[in-house]
């Protein structure tokens, strides 16, 4: 569902990058995560993803960290906030050749973004930020890189600060290859999950945390 779309009762707003938009999916099909999500919880999830948006900086649209007032909390109906973005602060620095933000910069927006989804009375969830090894796009993907979305996400497990987690990582990791997408899943960027990997995001949290 595309965001400002909801009707009467609750929803849950999706605030991410590709992966939440759907880059990879079949467009027009209804095979976004967010749409899947939707469909398995029976509740609007509104799509607030932006192709390419990072937590830190502005370029692909505003930062994270700018948009999310203007984006999220006045959406009537609103009471739960996937927060899924931090991938392009680390892939970007490789790729345009920007300063690599250390781990505690993106845990410190992530932070942030979950307390100011708390204070606006909503109910932060994280999401964990994707394997990219092998990703098409030149310098995305890197060994420090790795090192510091390994460090994101084992701050995101274990933080207090999301009530509960959409661990992205482990729904589309390759087994064998942790730091890939898993073949089956892989839209051909090794970057954006496929129709099933979408599905796979969706499935991945347990219900229970989006109606709490």
């Amino acid at each position: 569902m595309d965001a400002r779309a909801a009707g009467p009762g609750s929803a849950i707003a999706a605030f991410g990058d590709s992966l939440t938009n759907g880059d990879g999916t079949t467009a027009g099909a209804g095979r976004r995560f967010p749409d899947q999500l939707a469909r398995r919880a029976g509740q609007p999830v509104l799509n607030l993803g932006i192709s390419g948006n990072r937590l830190l900086r502005d370029g692909f649209g505003q930062a994270g960290l700018s948009r999310f007032e203007p984006d999220v909390p006045g959406i009537p109906g609103v009471t739960h906030a996937i927060i899924a973005l931090g991938i392009n602060d680390i892939g970007f620095a490789g790729l345009y050749n920007l300063p690599a933000p250390p781990a505690e910069d993106i845990t410190g927006g992530l932070t942030s973004l979950a307390r100011r989804a708390r204070a606006a009375g909503l109910t932060p969830v994280g999401g964990t930020l994707p394997p990219c090894e092998g990703t098409t796009y030149p310098g995305f993907f890197s060994a420090a890189g790795e090192d510091t979305r390994v460090a994101v996400n084992e701050w995101i497990r274990g933080t207090a600060e999301f009530e509960a987690v959409i661990d992205i990582d482990a729904a589309l990791r390759d087994p064998d290859r942790p730091g890939s997408l898993s073949p089956t899943l892989d839209s051909g960027d090794h970057l954006h999950p496929n129709d099933a990997g979408a599905q796979a995001m969706a499935r991945i949290i347990d219900l229970r945390e989006l109606t709490a």
